[in-house]
């Protein structure tokens, strides 16, 4: 299955491109491509109804990947990236535990609570694609705003703890369950309990110069999933979120 995933990818991305070029051929217009990377500063976020999915905060990740465009006219481009984004969040400090984990007889939703690092690291194959505004800001320079969905492809899933704890029965820390204190040194995979398919939206903001036979460009932009990311909700209800501050370099073909 995650085969077929990272196949349909790249079937898209190609197809994008293609279709792209060729609608450039036909109307005399722009096609560019190009390549970016940078730093990714993703958050879970949404989940606070649900012990399991509550108070994470960022992380830092990676994105990079190719960006094709074709001028539409009057300061319009449509711009297709293929980017592989790594998201996800961390939980540092009190936090629930699944309690079957420690007690296969525990009934479901039924959690215990322990002082420990988590970070949850989900790794995206993503395709925005984007309706893009650019405004002449000199001779050689262009400034830029663009917005649209993407849809996301999962390729892994990881979750990494780290620390040690007493494990409690309540968030007040009152009753203890396992008084000698518990490693949660682990790195685990799990990519079969993450949808494997994401959608949301993403926008931002650019700067473009020309340098050499292309041009520099520097991008900001945001991006919100609109599918939550467990396959059971009793996992939690998270949705992915990031901020990506990149550049690139891009040329006219």
């Amino acid at each position: 299955m995650r085969k077929l995933f990272v196949t349909t990818f790249v079937f898209i991305c190609l197809s994008a491109i293609l279709f792209a070029q060729t609608q450039s051929e036909q109307n005399g217009a722009k096609f560019t491509l190009g390549i970016f990377g940078g730093l990714n500063i993703p958050q879970l976020s949404g989940g606070n109804n649900n012990e399991m999915s509550r108070d994470y905060t960022s992380r830092l990740g990676e994105a990079f990947g190719l960006t094709a465009s074709c001028y539409l006219g009057s300061g319009l481009v449509l711009r297709a990236d293929a980017l592989y984004s790594s998201e996800g969040g961390k939980r540092n400090g009190l936090q629930a535990i699944d309690a079957s984990s420690f007690n296969p007889q525990a009934p479901a939703g039924t959690y215990l609570y322990a002082d420990f690092n988590n970070e949850s690291i989900l790794n995206y194959a993503e395709i925005p694609v984007m309706l893009k505004y650019s405004i002449s800001t000199g001779e050689k320079s262009k400034f830029y705003i663009d917005f649209g969905p993407y849809f996301g492809f999962l390729l892994n899933a990881k979750q990494k703890t780290s620390g040690s704890s007493i494990i409690y029965a309540d968030r007040a820390e009152t009753m203890p369950v396992v008084e000698t204190a518990q490693s949660f040194d682990a790195s685990s995979d799990v990519t079969s309990s993450i949808k494997p398919f994401n959608f949301g939206l993403t926008g931002g903001i650019g700067f473009m110069q020309e340098a050499g036979p292309g041009n520099i460009f520097l991008d900001v932009r945001g991006a919100y999933g609109l599918t939550t990311d467990q396959k059971d909700k009793q996992e939690g209800e998270s949705h992915n979120g990031y901020l990506l501050i990149a550049i690139g370099y891009s040329i006219s073909l």
